[in-house]
């Protein structure tokens, strides 16, 4: 079967899940094809393949976060983006010939595959949108509750909706129950070939007795600020080596860093994020949903922070949280971050997963699952 996938380029998360995804049908004999754009489409090239650009659709960043007010301002082109989307998209689909559609994420391509009579699949970990609960503007909760109706309709016609999560982790809107399907997590690595702690330090040359902190902010420049406060506070921090990775949009070389600091070392990109995570004693992250559930996956401790005006990142650290091996902290308060890091190294002998909340999230493998769907789809 021939494949077409529309990834969502605002970070590296939903291209991660879905490079995941393809590859798994790759091993059965299907082909695919990418479309995206930003951070997404540099994922894809930056893993050997030919991705198709689409129009960019970005929010603007402010300190820390996503800047509300100028991301209303620019909301004015997003129809002209979206129909420009769409334009691509048609073009592209009449260029390959897909028997089936996925998009992740991304709301153009389901009306571009309804009108072409081309089967589509969402795959989404949230059915709703939103900037920020503390956000009460008039024209912000317009906005916010305009786009959701938006997503919901456009939801409504398509064949399924996928959910890189296990059962009751988001709330399914009625009218789209009979849609939707829980696969589990899109893991980048099944938890059960990953080498353990002791060699993957062996693998990457970082000592055993270290005590080694990995600092990452996804594919964005949204996240900045958090690694410019690591660096800031770094010296108070107890810790032999801390490993910090800029994601494909920011320049590792941008940060001041004395030449003879051995403690930060800062790389831009590894395709093998989760094995870093899982030699660390700790992960400090930005609260990105695939993150989240690679964390969760190999049962490592971590201090999760969302940006400013992200809901959904909100969301994901409570959930983590029942796992209990979750802190959370602010990306703007750099006093409250060095303690909570501080105290998290002093009891890691005591964070331990919930063993029953894990043993219900591990049993689900989503590319598995949503293989089986995906294969029953009716062309």
């Amino acid at each position: 079967m021939k494949i077409l996938i529309f990834t969502c380029g605002v970070g590296i998360g939903h291209a991660s899940r879905d490079l995941a995804l393809a590859e798994q049908l790759k091993e059965h004999g299907h082909q695919i094809e990418f479309a995206s754009y930003g951070s997404g489409l540099h994922y894809y090239q930056k893993n050997n393949y030919k991705p198709y650009h689409l129009p960019e659709m970005n929010f603007q960043a402010s300190d820390g976060g996503i800047d509300v007010e100028e991301s209303l301002k620019q909301s004015k082109d997003i129809p002209f983006t979206f129909l420009k989307s769409m334009y691509k998209e048609a073009k592209i689909v009449r260029k390959i010939k897909p028997d089936l559609i996925l998009t992740d994420s991304d709301y153009s391509a389901p009306i571009m595959a309804k009108f072409l009579n081309i089967p589509c699949y969402i795959i989404t970990n949230d059915l709703t949108f939103g900037f920020s609960d503390s956000t009460n503007a008039h024209i912000v909760k317009y906005f916010e509750k305009s786009v959701s109706k938006f997503i919901m309709e456009i939801s409504k016609g398509c064949q399924k909706i996928l959910v890189p999560d296990i059962p009751g982790s988001i709330e399914i809107p009625e009218q789209l129950k009979n849609k939707s399907q829980f696969i589990g997590p899109l893991l980048h690595k099944d938890v059960d070939i990953i080498e353990s702690k002791e060699k993957l330090r062996e693998k990457y040359n970082v000592k055993q007795e270290d005590t080694v902190i990995v600092v990452t902010i996804g594919g964005s420049n949204f996240g900045k600020k958090l690694l410019t406060n690591i660096c800031e506070i770094s010296d108070k921090i107890k810790a032999d080596k801390i490993f910090m990775f800029t994601g494909l949009e920011i320049n590792p070389n941008s940060f001041n860093i004395p030449e003879n600091d051995e403690k930060i070392i800062i790389r831009q990109f590894t395709y093998d994020l989760i094995e870093w995570m899982k030699l660390s004693d700790l992960t400090i992250a930005i609260a990105g949903h695939t993150t989240s559930m690679e964390l969760l996956s190999i049962k490592k401790p971590n201090i999760l922070i969302p940006l400013n005006n992200h809901v959904e990142q909100e969301k994901n650290i409570a959930r983590m949280m029942e796992y209990n091996i979750t802190e959370k902290a602010s990306i703007n308060n750099k006093e409250e971050l060095l303690t909570i890091i501080n105290n998290t190294l002093d009891n890691l002998d005591q964070i331990e997963v919930n063993k029953e909340s894990y043993e219900d999230f591990i049993q689900y493998n989503g590319k598995e699952n949503a293989l089986k769907l995906i294969e029953n789809v009716n062309i």
